[in-house]
């Protein structure tokens, strides 16, 4: 009791007179807050319906927060706030402020570096070229990302050779051109070869392209091509056909056609998590056809930031999407709390755009409200799959690659983790535990050894739990096996124990060793829900980085302990169930059960057969083995 006074004293004594007297005067308006530490930087920025309300939340004692916003709320010294006229207006300006100061607690998706995209530069006279920096920079325009690599190169090559854009930053020579224009491969800007007016042809050509507008893009080059042949140009044309026909042919194998109707402009979210790494995928469909793939990922601390970190991507997405781009319909399979906002705010941008730009094409503006779908055709769940498709693949690139990248050199790891654990030695041997059983039945144990970061499989160890045979009871297995596990000081004692579990497993397991008089022996546990690390005798959590070479070991050890057991386990119960059916069968010894094995296989086969195969089998007659049959029939119950 009086633990818990201290606490809401301190809890009160660290929260000043000025964000008390703040707390007061807040207003009941929508608008934006923003959160500073000690030293004055910014580490949060957030959007509220009611400021007065949301803000108030975070200073709450009753409150429930996750281990992330307690630890943001602790280093909170001063706020404030920006009052909007509405919520899409707050929503709009905390865009702004994140992509501005990237804050160290909002959940930063951020694009996946390894995807480039192809970019038309800010320039009188543009280049295309390749980037992985999609930060705005004038006027440039982007497209992509490219989730293959393949398909991106083959698509630049095909543009370079029949859209002849120049590609040299500068000019390679002052006083003729380089290569490029010889070849064909360039109009020849640097040295006034070509007119303003017709390189930006070629430009907007490009443009419509990338943008996947291929109606209108062949179109164009037809009417050319026709000018060009009526006027006797035969070789222009012949160079239009040629471009003509890579357009339909690059088309025709990267761009799925989702519908004949090209009025169709719609975007599809996918989204999926693996461990504590959110991945999202944005299939974008304009005029009918899929023209690329917007992806983004990123880390969260806890599993309840799903639907925040899956909007705040949606809502970089749109950030970044010009406003002549905008779909005119959103498919999900979920429907986020900021739907109505996001949706109000997309519709604000398509009605100044339609009011203020008369040259843009007229047959793309759209006067509709953009709206929010569950997909309801085929096509829509089919492309959903295909973006869910893209999700796992997006997750377990990112998995394998960071477990080849810790394989390569763990020592970075090793070292980060005995940092954080405040260790004495280097981390050479670390052994794992977890238990493993089926509503108590054939409760296991698993142990593994990771010896230099590196697994080491001759060193495993599995055991078969007896103090909780019959009700689970993980407390109590966990301390069954530690103190088995100590009985054997010629495996060699590890430099860090850690226990698959909370702090419950934690208590048992360091039970044990205090019981074998073992004070000194490291030992921590892993919770999965968070990803928490506790320490022996310490309430709050070691809380490592999402992304740390530290955390990801621990995770690879839990998950090869836990494969372990649960393998284990698995056998365990196989070898019971044959036991269970077929042991204690009078007439039927151990012989019977071989013959019965070798000649119908599985356990399944044997109890599904009948007694001729029996009989068979066991090269007897046909009524014994009907006896023996109708004995295991009784036994194995309503389901034989």
């Amino acid at each position: 009791m009086t633990s818990k006074k201290n606490n809401s004293t301190k809890a009160k004594n660290r929260f000043s007179v000025d964000i008390q007297e703040a707390l007061a005067r807040l207003s009941g308006q929508p608008g934006v807050y923003r959160m500073y530490d000690a030293e004055g930087t910014l580490i949060y920025v957030g959007k509220a319906k009611s400021l007065k309300n949301r803000v108030r939340s975070y200073f709450q004692e009753s409150a429930q927060h996750s281990p992330k916003v307690l630890s943001m709320v602790q280093q909170i010294v001063r706020f404030d706030t920006v009052i909007t006229d509405s919520e899409v207006e707050a929503l709009a300006l905390e865009c702004n402020l994140i992509k501005a100061h990237r804050p160290k607690y909002n959940i930063l998706m951020k694009d996946d570096k390894r995807y480039p995209w192809l970019a038309l530069s800010d320039e009188p006279f543009p280049r295309l070229y390749i980037t992985r920096k999609t930060e705005k920079r004038g006027k440039t325009r982007f497209f992509g990302p490219y989730l293959n690599s393949t398909h991106l190169y083959e698509t630049l090559q095909v543009l370079r050779r029949h859209f002849p854009l120049r590609q040299r930053r500068k000019p390679l020579f002052k006083n003729r051109p380089c290569m490029n224009y010889y070849i064909g491969a360039c109009l020849g800007p640097c040295q006034d070869l070509v007119t303003e007016a017709d390189y930006q042809v070629l430009v907007d050509q490009v443009s419509l392209f990338l943008k996947g507008k291929t109606s209108d893009l062949l179109k164009q080059i037809e009417a050319e091509m026709l000018e060009a042949s009526e006027s006797l140009n035969f070789e222009r044309a012949a160079k239009l056909r040629d471009r003509h026909e890579a357009v339909l042919g690059v088309m025709q194998q990267q761009h799925k056609v989702v519908s004949a109707d090209e009025t169709v402009h719609q975007d599809l979210i996918a989204y999926g998590i693996d461990e504590q790494r959110l991945a999202v995928v944005i299939l974008q469909i304009r005029y009918g056809k899929v023209i690329g793939t917007y992806a983004q990922q990123g880390t969260l601390s806890d599993l309840e930031e799903i639907d925040s970190a899956v909007q705040q991507s949606i809502k970089e997405y749109y950030y970044q999407l010009p406003d002549e781009e905008l779909p005119d319909s959103i498919v999900s399979t979920s429907h986020f709390e900021d739907v109505p906002v996001l949706l109000s705010w997309l519709n604000q941008r398509r009605s100044s755009q339609n009011s203020s730009s008369k040259r843009r094409d007229q047959k793309r503006i759209s006067k509709k409200e953009i709206v929010w779908l569950s997909p309801k055709s085929k096509d829509q769940r089919e492309l959903l799959a295909l973006g869910q498709k893209n999700v796992a693949e997006l997750l377990e690139q990112t998995r394998l690659e960071a477990a080849q990248k810790l394989q390569r050199d763990p020592t970075r790891a090793l070292l980060e983790l005995q940092e954080a654990l405040r260790l004495p030695e280097y981390l050479t041997r670390i052994e794992c535990y977890d238990i493993s059983h089926f509503q108590g039945q054939e409760t296991v144990a698993s142990m593994v050894v990771f010896t230099d970061g590196v697994s080491d499989k001759a060193a495993y160890r599995r055991f078969k739990i007896h103090s909780a045979e019959g009700k689970p009871d993980d407390f109590k297995s966990m301390a069954e096996v530690i103190a088995r596990r100590i009985q054997h000081p010629d495996w060699g004692m590890p430099d860090l124990m850690i226990i698959d579990g909370g702090k419950g497993q934690l208590s048992a397991a360091k039970k044990s060793l205090e019981q074998a008089g073992i004070w000194d022996q490291p030992i921590v546990s892993l919770a999965k829900q968070f990803e928490e690390v506790f320490l022996p005798g310490e309430s709050r959590p070691v809380l490592l980085s999402r992304s740390s070479n530290a955390l990801f070991l621990m995770q690879q050890i839990r998950d090869e302990a836990h494969r372990f057991a649960i393998t284990y386990h698995r056998q365990r119960r196989g070898k019971a169930a044959q036991v269970s059916v077929l042991d204690d069968i009078k007439g039927l010894g151990p012989k019977g059960k071989e013959k019965l094995g070798k000649a119908l296989g599985s356990v399944d086969n044997i109890i599904s057969a009948t007694p001729v195969d029996w009989a068979k089998s066991l090269g007897i007659s046909v009524e014994r083995a009907n006896v023996l049959y109708q004995q295991v029939k009784e036994k194995s119950g309503p389901s034989f």
